[in-house]
């Protein structure tokens, strides 16, 4: 999969949202005051939501778990700071395991979430492959 990657110099306006929405990764685009200016089709076939219930509403107010969570704290707190950030965490939401990609932009943050398979699988996946002996 490419990676996706803009400058702290890029806008809101200069995002490819159509590619966005044939991702199989979440995407949400939010202003600097949190509130939803984006999420792609993958977003919302996950959460069961329509686009109308982010679209202009604050995260922290959609999501008040959200804002509670070491994690998401932290990203805020780099967003913030105009700080990228690529981390790990379980989702308060749904308490699956998500790589997290935040990009802080001119007008915009920008944010990538993948669902990570859990650790159990990729175990008994490695032990699939794993030569008997």
């Amino acid at each position: 999969m490419n990676k996706i990657t803009f400058s702290a110099s890029d806008t809101f306006s200069r995002l490819p949202l159509d590619y966005f929405n044939q991702l199989k990764l979440s995407v949400y685009v939010l202003d600097h005051e949190w509130n939803y200016l984006f999420v792609n089709d993958f977003v919302t076939q996950n959460l069961n939501k329509p686009h109308d219930y982010f679209i202009g509403k604050n995260m922290w107010q959609v999501f008040p778990e959200l804002a509670a969570d070491p994690s998401f704290i932290q990203l805020k707190q780099n967003s913030e700071k105009g700080i990228v950030s690529n981390f790990i965490t379980i989702s308060p939401l749904n308490l699956k395991r998500l790589n997290i990609v935040s990009q802080p932009m001119k007008d915009c943050y920008f944010f990538t979430a993948t669902i990570l398979p859990k650790k159990e699988d990729l175990i008994q996946e490695l032990r699939r492959t794993l030569p008997k002996r």
